[in-house]
């Protein structure tokens, strides 16, 4: 028999939480089973990601119908690896590791399934919390049937022969998972199956005693508030509460820098954190840096069988959102057009950004940082503030952005470039007069094109298109200069350069289709030639991707500076199960 010490099998809980993945309904309120995982988060907890409420069962099923032709191939690839395994060869190069892989093979042999996953214990509506105490992280989830957990973790244990004794703390029982060798970090893994629910958290060795009370529920919080801080977060931002969180940058900052915070009392205690080396101006310089970006946060804001949106918001304070939305130029926004391959736009007030930068580096130089460990900082102001201080060429002073309209693009075989490609490219500047003369001063051969606003679009020749075959004509309006690529697209040019603005603040917005995208990243990032191309682990990955791009449908993200601070939001769409 041989001691486990550390953690192999990650297999098993992250397909679970793959699966899980989301659900829908109409009812904020936390339901019973979060309530009593969230009643285990201290109220100064620096961080939270949790669900208050348990995933429908028409999302579940509909994400395990859309996954199964990767799990049915998954099912195959793992019995060829268990076969290899049994005759003698050996993919990690350990014994134990090897005896465990197949431990665990032959328990989800058969079990790769939504009744199958659920008889092993695991609960596919992935009810869960993840939180701190003090820094250190634990994670909360509620289980189906914990004594079948519990079983199937013994059967792997001992069909692998592998020594992994419980240790008991009043009257509770768990796993400790530690290096081999602790000298440089002095942290263990801590698991835990109790009644209703599975605990598992990271923390200094020689401070358990502190930490275990809470990890096995034999201590509950004094103060705890997370479910209606949640609900709170929610609203504010427009967070579902099928899947939301927080991380408190002040608040985790201070877990290191306040001597009487739990994390720094800990390390202190083990000697292994020094709070001299941080004076009171490091402490109060690092919180002015922290504090325009305080707080981070993120959640699903629909989730149903067709679709899923997340959103993440980082928030600053109200002077400075109103001065980074001061910096975007108001673009036409990315278009959701089924029948395009992709649209981007982009816009940034690029003298705005230059006279942002040398403010807040004449700032720092004005008024150095007197932290030592910001030295590097008062460098780089210096640095940034001589750049910054040069003067700019007018057409770059000149640029607000940049929209790209792809309807279509078509690759010959063994070919790096498109031999066809149909679409829109528009460059929105104050001046579109002075950008074309500065183009026409560095390529003559565009001094053919009489271009004006309002004007119609005309043709550009042929030699000045690295793309041969393709027609291409360019335009102007009185914000932008364009070009269409394709027969006939000229005749939307002018209605792409005149496009309404999109909403304030709007940095970047994008859509497109997202199986497309990844059999284009495909074509030109191929993955490397493997040692053995009949690898079964291969095999999985190649039929876990080409599940993901038969499911996928389209993808719209949007990146905009609001009042709130800076917010991203991103919508994928499932194709409609065949």
């Amino acid at each position: 028999m041989k001691t486990i010490r550390n953690t192999y099998l990650l297999f098993p809980l992250s397909l679970a939480l793959a699966l899980g993945a989301c659900g829908k309904t109409e009812e904020p309120e936390a339901s019973p089973e979060s309530q009593h995982l969230l009643a285990f988060v201290p109220a100064d907890t620096p961080y939270l990601m949790a669900n208050l409420q348990a995933l429908p069962d028409e999302v579940i099923d509909a994400n395990f119908e859309r996954l199964r032709p990767a799990l049915e191939e998954t099912q195959v690839q793992l019995t060829r690896l268990q076969a290899r395994i049994e005759a003698g060869e050996s993919p990690s190069g350990d014994d134990t590791v090897d005896r465990l892989v197949l431990a665990v093979l032959a328990e989800l042999d058969g079990n790769l399934s939504r009744e199958g996953l659920e008889r092993l214990g695991w609960d596919t509506n992935q009810t869960g919390a993840m939180y701190g105490v003090g820094a250190f992280p634990v994670v909360r989830m509620a289980l189906s049937d914990p004594a079948a957990l519990r079983a199937t973790i013994q059967r792997i244990l001992q069909n692998a022969a592998v020594e992994a004794p419980e240790s008991e703390f009043q009257g509770k029982t768990y796993w400790r998972v530690t290096a081999d060798d602790t000298s440089e970090m002095p942290l263990a893994g801590y698991i835990a199956i109790l009644d209703d629910h599975m605990a598992a958290g990271l923390y200094p060795i020689a401070a358990e005693a502190d930490f275990l009370p809470g990890l096995l529920g034999l201590e509950m919080p004094a103060n705890s508030d997370a479910a209606a801080s949640l609900a709170r977060l929610n609203a504010k931002h427009g967070y579902s509460p099928y899947f939301s969180g927080w991380l408190d940058l002040h608040r985790l900052a201070d877990e290191f820098m306040d001597p009487e915070a739990r994390t720094a009392r800990t390390l202190m205690g083990m000697d292994a954190y020094d709070m001299d080396d941080l004076s009171p101006e490091c402490v109060a310089e690092t919180h002015a840096i922290i504090d325009n970006m305080p707080m981070v946060s993120g959640g699903f804001t629909e989730v149903s069988t067709d679709a899923m949106s997340y959103r993440v918001v980082a928030e600053t304070p109200a002077d400075l959102a109103d001065r980074l939305v001061g910096l975007v130029a108001r673009m036409p926004a990315a278009r959701p057009l089924a029948d395009h391959l992709a649209e981007l736009s982009f816009g940034i007030k690029v003298g705005a950004v230059r006279d942002f930068l040398r403010e807040k580096a004449q700032a720092v130089v004005d008024a150095p940082y007197r932290c030592e460990h910001f030295a590097d900082l008062n460098a780089q102001a210096e640095q940034v503030l001589t750049q910054v201080t040069q003067p700019l060429p007018p057409f770059v002073n000149n640029f607000r952005g940049i929209h790209l309209s792809i309807k279509d693009l078509v690759f010959a075989e063994g070919q790096d470039l498109p031999k066809d490609i149909r679409g829109h490219l528009a460059v929105h500047v104050e001046q579109p007069e002075m950008f074309v003369g500065m183009a026409q001063m560095f390529l003559p051969d565009l001094s053919e094109l009489q271009l004006a606003p309002g004007s119609d679009p005309e043709r550009v020749p042929e030699f000045l298109i690295s793309i041969q075959g393709v027609t291409a004509y360019a335009a102007m309006s009185d914000r932008a200069i364009g070009i269409s690529l394709g027969q006939g697209e000229q005749d939307t040019l002018i209605e792409f350069l005149e496009m309404d603005a999109g909403e304030e603040g709007t940095l970047m917005s994008a859509d497109y289709d997202s199986a497309a995208l990844q059999e284009l990243q495909q074509r030109h990032l191929p993955a490397p030639p493997a040692d053995d191309p009949d690898d079964p682990l291969i095999a999985l990955s190649e039929a876990w991707s080409e599940t993901a791009q038969a499911a996928s449908d389209r993808t719209h993200v949007e990146v905009k500076f609001t009042p709130a601070g800076l917010v991203v939001d991103s919508r994928v769409s499932y194709k409609p199960a065949e």
